[in-house]
């Protein structure tokens, strides 16, 4: 199959996760990057690449400067056929949506990996696309009824070809700890981490925005982001990874929580109602429901190394046999071609999201 997969190729980028398992898979992979380019090491960089998207994002808006930049795009279309367009954030208007498919001739998907709260503008809502998928079922829930467009649920997910640390390899001393987190310093996450004190934390991701009061959790950060086999390493090394999800997670999980199952860590992550859907919440990781239970639950585990590592195979074994992103694209396709219809929703309703 010809595809092209429109999105962010960083180093352990939504998009590029996509482009490389379509091209394991043998299909034909085309690419394209919207926006600007962002330089990837260092803090200093990262305050660049800040400013750089808020004008970007402001110029953006001007139909002119859009319509120039969408050349690009349509360069990439012009240089042959293509059967699937897969767009991995809402990164186009529903008239670009709509010009994409006259060009391409091609079905065009959306797979858009983030929470319900950052939707932003929200092309997605009025363009064309062939088919959408979301990664909470309360998504579907909540928009289901409005779209005009077939809507799926598909959960994010691994890629065990780079979420993996090489068999035999001994974890660095810098990365050991009781608990440890890769993301970013977003408000919630430092508000939770700053009640574990008591630990031996370590935090890995791009700096907190410079408004943030971060002394809570000042030793806790190690300065830099962690990817891919860093990644896993820092996860190894540490007794616990707490996945700490965002609020904006509201019926299902992160990208975190297949991640930390698939390279074989022992998970902590909070509670949602379609977790019992991808995971055992006391056999292959471990739920918590607030910081309380959290604190509690951490201290019970901590010295239980044996029983650590078994719920992390167990983990491991679900995430290998069920949540790469070989299984998503092949769901993905096969809803497409009207085979299959997403993943399946978990049975909930509304109040089922309220916490005990």
């Amino acid at each position: 199959m010809r595809t092209l997969v429109i999105g962010k190729f960083y180093a352990d980028g939504f998009a590029l996760h996509i482009a490389e398992t379509l091209a394991a898979m043998g299909h034909f992979v085309r690419r394209f990057e919207p926006g600007f380019r962002a330089k990837q090491t260092g803090s200093a960089w990262h305050r660049v690449n800040q400013l750089r998207d808020v004008i970007h994002s402001a110029t953006d808006k001007i139909p002119a400067v859009r319509a120039r930049r969408s050349r690009r795009l349509w360069d990439v279309v012009q240089r042959g056929p293509l059967d699937v367009v897969i767009v991995c954030h809402d990164f186009l208007s529903p008239n670009e949506v709509v010009e994409l498919k006259r060009r391409s001739g091609a079905q065009v998907a959306l797979w858009f990996p983030d929470a319900l709260v950052n939707f932003g503008v929200g092309y997605f809502l009025n363009a064309p696309y062939d088919a959408l998928f979301f990664k909470d079922p309360f998504i579907l829930h909540a928009l289901v009824g409005a779209l005009r467009r077939p809507a799926y649920y598909l959960p994010e997910c691994f890629n065990p070809h780079r979420h993996r640390f090489p068999p035999g390899a001994q974890v660095r001393p810098e990365y050991r700890c009781d608990v440890c987190t890769a993301g970013n310093m977003h408000s919630w996450r430092v508000l939770t981490f700053g009640h574990l004190a008591e630990f031996d934390v370590k935090m890995w991701g791009k700096p907190a925005p410079l408004w943030m009061p971060t002394n809570g959790i000042a030793r806790m950060y190690q300065g830099r982001p962690v990817y891919n086999e860093t990644k896993a390493e820092a996860f190894l090394g540490a007794k616990i990874v707490l996945n700490s999800l965002h609020y904006g997670e509201i019926w299902g999980l992160n990208v975190r929580a297949f991640e930390a199952a698939g390279v074989g860590a022992f998970q902590m992550v909070d509670w949602r109602p379609g977790l019992v859907q991808l995971f055992e919440d006391g056999r292959e990781l471990i739920a918590f429901r607030g910081v309380e239970d959290l604190t509690e639950k951490i201290r019970y585990w901590l010295p239980r190394d044996d029983e650590r590592r078994d719920i992390a195979a167990a983990g491991m074994r679900r995430a290998y046999e069920q949540h790469t992103y070989r299984h998503r694209l092949d769901l993905l396709l096969s809803s497409l071609a009207g085979q299959e219809r997403g993943f399946p929703i978990p049975k909930l309703t509304a109040p089922a999201c309220d916490r005990p």
